[in-house]
């Protein structure tokens, strides 16, 4: 008989989860602070901060435009000493809301028939294209410091080179 019931504790050992279930949010994400200039202390002596950056339109620029944006955004991210994340939110836009923002309105001056046709091509590229889909672009830095002043100061001296490299694109 005692053989089964070894058996039994092994198996039931085995269905055991190998780790605690998280019973809220804040359990799954490993904050322990948060500054007021957005600094997260994640771990001790480690330190992350996320930048927002805004939309490129390559469309619109010259070839060597491109490049040259290119290579900036590589010598931005290969000057690091640390360790960073690249996070992209692709989420619906609402298509009325865009419709609104984009299509002519019509005012009853005689140029309402240019205004529908203008309209119709507008809802076909609409239509074809990505315009129903948003996309967020994130930089993640996280820095390894001995306290919070430091790491402050490390995120100013990596603020100051980004925003000097690649102004108008990285939003704090």
């Amino acid at each position: 008989m005692n053989i089964f019931k070894d058996r039994f504790s092994e198996i039931k050992k085995a269905s055991e989860p190998l780790y605690k279930s998280p019973k809220s949010v804040q359990e799954t994400i490993e904050i322990l602070k948060i500054s007021e200039s957005g600094i997260f202390e994640v771990a001790d002596g480690k330190y992350s901060k996320t930048y927002r950056f805004s939309d490129v339109n390559y469309a619109t620029r010259s070839e060597e435009e491109q490049e040259s944006f290119f290579q900036r955004y590589c010598r931005c991210l290969n000057s690091f000493d640390c360790t960073f994340k690249i996070t992209v939110n692709n989420k619906n836009k609402d298509m009325d809301v865009l419709r609104n923002e984009v299509m002519l309105k019509y005012r009853n001056d005689g140029f309402d028939k240019m205004r529908e046709s203008y309209n119709r091509i507008i809802e076909e590229k609409i239509l074809e294209g990505r315009q129903g889909i948003e996309q967020e672009r994130y930089l993640t830095i996280t820095i390894e410091r001995k306290n919070f002043e430091e790491a402050k100061a490390q995120f100013a001296t990596i603020e100051a080179s980004m925003f000097e490299v690649l102004p108008n694109l990285v939003q704090n």
